[in-house]
């Protein structure tokens, strides 16, 4: 089945990375073999190989159609490339990162992940950095922008850098994980539907001082995390108020403000989201940051699904997993034209403006 044909409206469309592998009889060879099918794709410029068989099956064990023009950085320095293909005869989407490789098969609602190891193991935590001073308040926070006010810049300088940031009461959640639920089947969708002509990169980032470890919870948590970003900001590299197209989102495990899952500044650089809410609070947070909005959102049917930028979730209702046309369009615009610099900074999903 080629990748094109499948329905970024399901459920859950791509997580491209699992927590457990399979027997070592099961692994042995696949890892290798695949970066031998890429090496033999990128040398030869020809269709996916039928000789990679199941003995077990007919159709074929794997096959790579195309890698996704996306980058992952994940903790430690481990960079990952993700590909289109199919597995086991199912559409599915390869990571290919450190020591491992993951295939994500989507059936229905349900995602399996098959993932593969080498022999060097897992890759172990990441390590914390050189700390830096307690952030301290700022009421100029409360009106100072992404960028500037009458910030140019040339569209095709940048492209799309999104940086996730583990907060470190998400300890028992690896990168992989987060990634996995909550920020890969996203991903796929912005690069097949939303900027399928947009390089992207992604960062995941875990112990870093002052910032992963902040307090959170009241009405001024966004504002502290974008004072947090910009006291780390040159020694970590973020380039925050250089462009648009760096967008920072922070992971929790609880609400990041009073009585809202995420929060994010609407056209703005910063984002925070709690993994208790629904798996689509990432997306509609980053969508915000995008320039997507609540009214461009979709119900699709009396019983079918909503889309990534509906406001309130409703029950019963499952998730569509994708933006609407509109929203889409909006995003487009936004990653072309930039945000408006001139009107009033606000807060999207903040209790206030529900």
């Amino acid at each position: 089945m080629s990748i094109s044909s499948l329905s970024f409206r399901r459920a859950a469309v791509f997580l491209f990375i699992g927590s457990c592998a399979p027997a070592a009889s099961a692994t042995a060879g696949m890892v290798e073999r695949f970066d031998a099918e890429i090496a033999r794709l990128s040398a030869t410029n020809e269709p996916p190989t039928a000789a990679l068989r199941d003995e077990a099956s007919i159709a074929p064990e794997f096959t790579v159609e195309r890698r996704l023009n996306i980058s992952l950085d994940f903790p430690l320095g481990v960079q990952g490339a993700m590909y289109a293909g199919s597995f086991h005869g199912n559409a599915a989407v390869f990571t290919r990162a450190g020591g491992y490789l993951d295939a994500t098969v989507v059936r229905g609602s349900d995602t399996a992940v098959t993932s593969f190891d080498t022999a060097t193991g897992a890759t172990p935590e990441g390590t914390q950095r050189s700390q830096f001073a307690t952030a301290v308040d700022d009421p100029r926070r409360r009106v100072r922008r992404s960028v500037g006010p009458g910030h140019v810049e040339d569209p095709n300088a940048y492209s799309l850098h999104v940086h996730f940031f583990r907060h470190d009461d998400l300890i028992d959640h690896t990168a992989r994980d987060l990634h996995a639920r909550y920020a890969a089947w996203w991903l796929a969708d912005m690069a097949l539907r939303v900027l399928p002509a947009e390089r992207m990169r992604v960062s995941y980032w875990e112990r870093v001082p002052w910032l992963t470890s902040m307090a959170y919870g009241d009405t001024e948590s966004l504002f502290d995390f974008d004072h947090a970003l910009n006291l780390v900001s040159d020694d970590y590299g973020f380039g925050m108020d250089k462009t648009y197209k760096n967008k920072f989102i922070l992971l929790t495990a609880s609400a990041p403000m009073p009585g809202t899952a995420g929060v994010a500044f609407q056209g703005g650089n910063e984002a925070m989201a709690s993994i208790a809410g629904r798996d689509r609070v990432v997306a509609h947070e980053i969508g915000h940051m995008l320039g997507a909005t609540h009214e461009d959102a979709e119900m699709r049917g009396w019983w079918g699904c909503d889309t990534n930028m509906v406001a309130v979730a409703t029950q019963g209702r499952r998730d569509c997993r994708d933006y609407s046309a509109a929203n889409r369009r909006a995003m487009r615009s936004y990653m072309r034209h930039g945000p408006d610099t001139v009107a009033p900074r606000r807060m999207a999903d903040a209790p206030a403006s529900r």
